[in-house]
């Protein structure tokens, strides 16, 4: 850390340093002075832009006090005064040497320029659901991708993880779940459909929109069931210098545990405690041991063992302009995240390179996009969960090496040890190139009307290597015996053409507008791997004993899941707008798009998704002129509309064969056989009809706005399998027959106060959705995860959890006698004690309850800011305020299954006669009745409270004052220090209550165990610098 800190202070002083250069004094002849105060309260407009007309390049800021001094060339030119938020004010100086400015509110910050589909809006014309994120969200937070930036910066906009490992995926949802398959919403950046939104780096992003209701998506029709993401990258603006901007943020990744095991003495005491409830005669350790354990003291715990803290570097440059009829942006972006794991070099290193070009020759635009990103990842060649739960579960008086460099394993560990598989045991390698282009040429036919045309594309190229590399431990184990060596390639291209007119008018106080156009969106995908084993040891090539894996396959074949290796999909579509507004008082707008897909057979291809939309400027009537003039505007919205969802595969209406191994023997040799999937060839769209309604205000002239939406969505014909009898022997195809709907509420508000001395702004949002099952057939669906179940049946949410409910413990030898217990189970006091539903005198399933919603209710952000001279600080807060998590495994059960050998500190709330109202019942040995009926019977004891509040980041800078940056040959500088996940509150201590154990399509892996990647605390440094 003292190491990075040097470097970034020493980049600082050769900064300041360097510009020294332009310190000479230029001949200007006049000097205008002046103070730029705000129209409506007469107090001080720090930062105001003062700009020469006659030279962009000649400007300055107001300070503090909002003063001025500005050194003009040419005496009769025309200051600009610009601010955000107020109009622009423009005065000819005529040898002037004072001019003081009182500037006006521009009531709009609703004329802010909103982008939607196909094109943008000025805000106060916006009457669909729309969420604009701006770039601010992103400054100075050490943020490895573009959707953890976004984390808590929009109502309903519900982003997390599974953990915090280099390169991890992350669930991006949009209003909560309304399908029972994957609810990930539609990804467009610079207007073509598609790409890797992770790909992206920050720092290039301009603005992102969150198209929520059907209005504002219905244009993307068969693909915007769930949502759209509208990505616009950074570009140059007219008639501006050249700009150098160059940013750079260094820091340290710090693993967190939330959980300690307790001293490894402790942990004996405990298990001769569980032996003498289980009736065992002998205890496990002696007093003499554990008093040899005590003096020794404990050991270092394995998990803290195999991580550290890891360096984490953000650079950006960037150098962007323009002239009167072109701009132009090129920047470049490197990231290195290590991983946290020891031993060699992990982590992942993504390059980035983008050029955005725009020119106008008369009535014609030409806007070019070419971005380049690399990305390179290096993992260990185990699994992550592996490796973290093995280094958990040991208890405090084990090592893993010995004084010779042995690895070792124990009674606990038998067969390897997570530090030896990290520091010997081999790699995987992941070198992704993802290139993203696009032409965008426009033509005004007239004034009012103009013609576009637009292609672009992906081209992504994806490689994994992979070495397990063989390990010997001591007394006994070996990792990797089969030496394998793996690769895999896979290579997409997605095309995408668009073709549109756009027509604008203004009639007196009306005003239309209209867009229609065609496109085309194709993509094609090829894989391929070779497994191999028993290669060389040293290099990884092939030997006279190698041996091809048989789930190895060629790009003409099938994957080891039957699977296609190559794949081509393609959508023709046919789409428009047309709105119309009155005096910016009554608004109504109409979108569509006719879908053909080629995921559908040819007479269910096409499908219509309308939407209409109409607003209501109430605070534009007469009778409201008072409330405009002394409080601010009121807008009322409203939405309906259909959309669509194919999320199939490419060739599910088809009967697809594939061809396998080992089918069966005929002449003394094994025979490969030929297989088929049936299919039903009437599959079509799913079919989301959605509801909006908001209201969008105002107050204390625009210092605080405020937007309020409620929604319900009922999505149909959503694909689900039907249920056949066991003896049926295969599977039948999925068919058009569930429904679920989801209804929520959502809101946001800012308010921003301007002050003499302290500028101030609040930025907080809220959202909630509960979805239930409305059709499946009037069947259910249970499907185990761990020792609960999660359920599928109408009038439910989708996999809520099915359990027994505790209902307290036995407490005494008496309460047991008559008691509902599980059949053949004999309990002792201590044990759990469950709700007999039926009353029947006995806890089996006819007695499990419903439990609550797995996925995150009322989520919300918070940002603060604040600024007082050139200081400035900024404060996110980001949390989930109800949702139930199940935690499964060593971390609810102690000495889980003999498999997880030490308790943990917070298990020690566990049940004595002296603490009756323990967290968790009495303690015994695995495979007693007592186990068995407190842990083997699925209880809501595995149920958690996961709402949480955390400090998502934390800024606090400082600013040169913009007379000392520009003396130095600088428009700006800034040096900043930054942190994330600072603080955490939440009802359950010994998880990250952060990472989910679902999917985007609620579909899981298992609970949350503990058993992810650690979670990471941040403290960085930073500087901004523009030229």
């Amino acid at each position: 850390m003292k190491k990075m800190l040097r470097v970034h202070f020493f980049l600082t002083i050769a900064l300041l340093c360097c510009g020294y250069n332009h310190l000479a004094a230029q001949n200007q002849k006049t000097q205008v002075s002046g103070v730029i105060t705000s129209l409506s309260d007469n107090l001080s407009l720090p930062g105001a832009t003062v700009m020469d007309v006659s030279d962009p390049r000649n400007a300055v800021n107001a300070d503090f006090d909002g003063h001025y001094t500005i050194s003009l060339q040419n005496g009769s030119t025309t200051l600009r005064f610009t601010m955000i938020g107020y109009k622009p004010v423009d005065i000819k100086v005529n040898n002037k040497s004072v001019i003081n400015v009182a500037m006006d509110l521009d009531v709009s910050a609703l004329d802010e320029v909103v982008v939607v589909g196909y094109g943008t809006q000025k805000k106060k014309k916006v009457v669909g659901a729309i969420d604009q994120v701006n770039n601010d969200a992103f400054n100075g937070r050490p943020n490895v991708n573009t959707t953890l930036a976004l984390q808590g910066k929009a109502p309903s906009l519900t982003i997390q993880q599974t953990n915090s490992e280099p390169g991890a995926g992350l669930n991006l949802n949009i209003r909560g779940i309304s399908t029972l398959g994957n609810n990930s919403p539609l990804i467009v950046i610079d207007g073509i459909v598609g790409g890797d939104i992770n790909a992206l780096n920050p720092a290039d992003i301009e603005s992102v929109s969150v198209l929520k209701d059907a209005g504002s998506a219905a244009i993307y029709g068969s693909r915007a069931s769930n949502g759209v993401v509208l990505i616009t990258t950074r570009k140059g603006s007219k008639g501006n210098p050249m700009t150098i901007q160059y940013s750079s943020l260094a820091g340290y990744n710090t693993p967190k545990f939330f959980t300690r095991p307790v001293h490894g003495y402790e942990n004996a005491m405990l298990r001769n405690e569980a032996a003498y409830n289980s009736g065992e005669s002998t205890a496990v350790f002696t007093a003499e041991k554990i008093a040899e354990l005590k003096a020794k003291g404990d050991t270092e715990w394995f998990a803290e063992e195999i991580v550290k803290p890891a360096l984490q570097l953000n650079q950006n440059l960037s150098i962007s302009g323009g002239s009167e009829n072109s701009t132009y942006l090129v920047s470049l972006g490197y990231l290195d995240q290590e991983s946290n794991f020891v031993g060699p070099k992990k982590g992942m290193e993504r390059y980035n390179f983008r050029i955005n070009l725009t020119n106008e020759y008369g009535k014609f635009k030409l806007t070019s996009t070419l971005a380049y990103s690399k990305q390179k990842i290096t993992d260990h060649s185990s699994s992550t969960s592996t490796l973290m739960v093995d280094a958990f579960r040991v208890p405090l008086y084990y090592t893993q090496k010995d004084e010779e460099g042995n690895y070792l394993t124990n009674d606990v560990l038998q067969q390897f040890n997570s530090l030896g598989i990290l520091e010997k045991g081999g790699f995987r390698k992941y070198d992704n190139d993802d290139v993203f282009g696009a032409f965008n040429a426009e033509y005004k036919l007239t004034s009012d009307f103009k013609v576009k045309g637009v292609f672009g594309g992906r081209l992504w190229s994806g490689n994994m290597y992979a070495r397990t590399m063989q390990v010997n431990f001591l007394p006994q184990g070996i990792y990797g015996a089969d030496r394998d060596t793996n690769e895999e390639n896979q290579k997409s291209l997605d095309l995408n053409t668009q073709f549109m007119l756009e027509y604008t008018k203004s009639f007196g106080d009306h005003n239309v507008s209209a867009l229609v156009g065609v496109s085309n969106e194709s993509r094609s995908e090829r894989r391929s791997a070779l497994y191999t084993k028993f290669n060389d040891p040293d290099l990884g090539t092939p030997t006279s004993e190698t041996v091809i894996g048989k789930n190895s396959f060629t790009s003409n074949g099938t994957d080891p899941n039957g699977n296609p290796a190559s794949s081509t999909s393609s959508l023709n579509s046919l789409f428009g707008r047309a709105g119309y507004d009155y005096k910016d008082k009554y608004f109504a707008e109409f979108s569509f798009r006719y879908d053909g897909s080629s995921k559908f057979r040819d007479d269910v291809r096409w499908g219509f998704f309308p939407s209409v939309t109409l607003g209501y400027g109430l605070t534009k009537e007469d009778f409201m002129e008072s409330y405009r003039d002394n409080v601010g505007n009121i807008k009322l919205r409203s939405s309906y509309g259909i959309l669509g969802n194919q999320n199939v595969g490419n060739y599910q209406y088809q009967t697809t064969y594939f061809t396998f191994q080992n089918a069966y023997g005929f002449n003394n040799n094994v025979q490969s056989g030929t297989g088929y999937n049936f299919a039903n060839p009437d599959i079509q769209w799913e079919k989301a009809a959605t509801f909006n309604v908001g209201l969008d205000a105002d107050f204390f002239k625009g210092a605080l706005s405020f937007s309020f939406d409620f929604f319900d969505k009922v999505t149909s014909d959503i694909l689900v399998p039907p249920q056949v009898p066991g003896v049926y022997g295969t599977d039948l195809p999925d068919f058009n027959s569930g429904k679920v709907g989801n209804r929520g509420w959502e809101l946001s508000a800012t308010y921003r106060h301007k002050g003499k001395a302290v500028n101030q702004s609040l930025t907080v949002n809220f959202g909630d959705s509960k979805n239930k099952v409305l059709e499946f057939n009037g069947q259910e669906r249970l499907t185990g995860v761990e020792e609960l179940q999660v359920i599928l049946r109408e009038g439910l949410p989708f996999n809520s959890y099915v359990g027994l409910k505790r209902d307290g413990y036995f407490q005494s030898v008496e309460e047991i006698q008559g008691a509902a217990v599980p059949e053949g189970i004999t309990v002792q006091p201590g044990d759990n004690r469950y709700v007999d539903v039926n009353k029947d005198g006995k806890i089996d399933d006819n007695d499990k309850f419903v439990f609550g919603n797995p996925f995150p209710r009322y989520t919300f952000g918070a940002t603060y800011n604040v600024d007082y001279k050139n200081f400035d600080l900024s404060i996110f807060i980001q949390g989930v305020g109800k949702r139930t998590m199940m935690i499964r495994g060593e971390l609810v059960e102690p000495f889980h299954y003999n498999y997880g050998m030490t308790m943990y500190t917070h298990q020690l709330d566990y049940w004595t006669p002296q603490n009756p109202d323990a967290r968790y019942p009495r303690l015994a040995n695995n495979g007693t009745q007592s186990n068995t009926n407190n842990f083997r019977r699925g209880s809501d004891m595995y149920l958690y409270d996961g709402a949480y509040a955390r400090l998502k980041n934390v800024q606090f800078g400082y600013s040169l004052s913009d007379d000392v940056a520009k003396s130095l040959g600088m428009s700006k500088f800034r040096v900043y220090v930054s942190g994330q996940n600072l603080l955490t509150l939440s009802k359950v201590k010994f998880v990250d209550p952060e990472l989910s154990e679902f999917n985007n399509s609620m579909s899981t892996n298992g609970a949350n165990s503990g058993r992810a990647y650690p979670s990471q605390v941040y403290y960085g440094m930073g500087i901004d610098v523009s030229f």
